[in-house]
This record gives structure tokens, sequence and C-alpha cells, in this order.
């Protein structure tokens, strides 16, 4: 008997099927009854009535299970404990580009609650590319926007979630009423992007000729807010443009939509395992890197 059959089973009694429960577990339905047959062959006793309806638990089904919940629970709570003890002022290295505002800031609020005495030290981008500063040690794991060049060798690159771009203006502005822009809405207006946007760029430059559009941009607070209050959109990918106030954002429908991700080493600290652990279990659908 493992935690991983425990779990297994708590989870299809959760879902009431074995169909829905493989589809969370990540596990197909024959390698989940598995578990679940093995399960009931060692404690010597069945725990489940399947049906078609689904399945529930019998009678001694529901008194494992409760204890089983308490068991895990307590073991959780021990882990968590010693991994405290093992990680006391360790320090992870979280570089990201351009803003100290964090688009993982719920995962990094997360890793707090679980180990409050592992230090998480924020660092602006200290080089024009992200996997140098891992590379070469200055970074522990880079939150970004995901891109091809970043998949290189010694570097695992994770998409998490759709960040699609944003337009950011003046509230005075007539578009910034809108709770979606497309390019159409767009015609006729001055929008200001960064080079690295080649992608929006090239749609833009292809389909509307009436779109005023410079490319020559940078990331920069000063010069964003220049050209907000100065009749212009600035159009960005970056997460922390929502956070710009008295400025607004608003989301772009665009034809391909960029996706946050996270960088590290191929084999990463045993710190950093553990907060990658706890992206994937805060953004649910996240391939496990850790494998």
């Amino acid at each position: 008997m493992n935690d991983r059959q425990l779990n297994s089973l708590l989870k299809a009694v959760e879902c009431g099927s074995f169909s829905k429960a493989e589809e969370e577990l990540f596990l197909s339905k024959q390698a989940l009854k598995k578990q679940i047959d093995t399960l009931e062959d060692e404690v010597g006793f069945p725990l489940v009535s399947r049906n078609r309806q689904g399945i529930t638990l019998t009678p001694a089904g529901e008194v494992f299970c409760k204890e089983a919940r308490r068991i895990l629970a307590e073991l959780n709570a021990v882990i968590q404990r010693c991994k405290g003890i093992a990680f006391h002022e360790e320090t992870i290295r979280i570089e990201n580009p351009y803003h100290p505002r964090l688009m993982l800031e719920a995962a990094f609020d997360e890793f707090f609650r679980r180990f409050p005495t592992i230090n998480q030290h924020i660092i602006l981008q200290n080089s024009n590319y992200l996997v140098d500063d891992i590379l070469n040690n200055r970074a522990d794991v880079a939150e970004c926007t995901y891109h091809s060049r970043f998949e290189t060798d010694g570097i695992v690159c994770t998409k998490l979630f759709p960040s699609p771009y944003k337009c950011l203006m003046t509230s005075s502005n007539p578009l910034a009423r809108r709770e979606l822009l497309s390019l159409e809405d767009l015609r006729g207006q001055k929008v200001y992007m960064i080079p690295g946007n080649k992608t929006l760029i090239s749609e833009i430059n292809e389909n509307f000729s009436d779109i005023e559009i410079h490319t020559d941009a940078r990331n920069d607070t000063q010069e964003i807010q220049n050209i907000c209050y100065n009749r212009g959109i600035f159009i960005s990918r970056a997460y922390y443009i929502d956070f710009m106030h008295p400025l607004v954002s608003v989301p772009l429908k665009t034809e391909s939509v960029p996706y946050a991700a996270i960088l590290h080493r191929e084999n990463p600290s045993q710190v950093v395992k553990e907060f990658l652990r706890v992206i994937q279990e805060t953004y649910p659908g996240v391939e496990n890197t850790l494998q």
C-alpha cells in the first residue's frame, strides 16, 4: 500500500467514476483500476462498488477512506515541517523581465506559505537573454512570455497559461471603456510596441495599413506613460501593464495568443523542484517538468 494508491482511490470516490478521475490524475482507466484492485487485494476487502452509474464506497470503504484522508493529511504536514528544516534559510532567485510586478504572484504566495524559511529573492532581468542568467547561475528560475528561442540545451521552458496582448491607454480614450478590443478597433490610432513583438507587428502591417504603428518603443515606465498621455496606445504582452494605474489596459484579440512561461535548468535543485511543484498545483493543466 502506498500514498499514490490512496490518493487515486480518494480521487475516484470524489469524482464518482474512474472515467472522470483518470482525467484529473493523468492516468489511463486501466492503470487507475489496477491501483485500486491492488489496494483491495492488500487490505483484504472491497472498498468500492462498481455499477453503470459509476462507483460508490462500501461501508468498510467509507471508514477506510475517512482514515486514509486523515493519515495522508498528517503525513503531508510532517513532510512540510521536515522540508522547512531541510531548506532553512535557503534562497531561490526568481527573475522577472523589466518590472518588479510578478506574473506568478499566486504561486509565490503559496510557496511562501508552504516554505516560510526559504528566501524568495526577486531580481529584474540582468542580461538581454534570460536563458544566459540561468545557465550562468545568476538566477534559478525566470518567469517570461513563451518564445521558441528559450527552447535550448540545458533549459526547460514550460507554458503555463494564456497571457493575451493588452492595449494601454488613458481613461479619456473612448476605447478604454471596452472590455475587449480587436485590431479593427485600432484603425486610425497611433500604436506603439517594442521590436520583439514581431508576430503581432506583421499581423498589423499585413492587414491594417490605416493603423499608425511605431515599433521602436521600450519597456520603460516613463516612456510608456509619455506615449499614452500623448494620445498613443501602448500594446504589450507584459503582465505588469495591468497595474500601471491610472492608465487603463484592455485585452486585445489577436490571431496568436502569447503564453506565460517559466524557465529553469534541466536538472534543477531540490528547492527549485519544490517551487515547480507549487506552480503545477497552482495552475492546473501545466505539464509535469519534473519527470
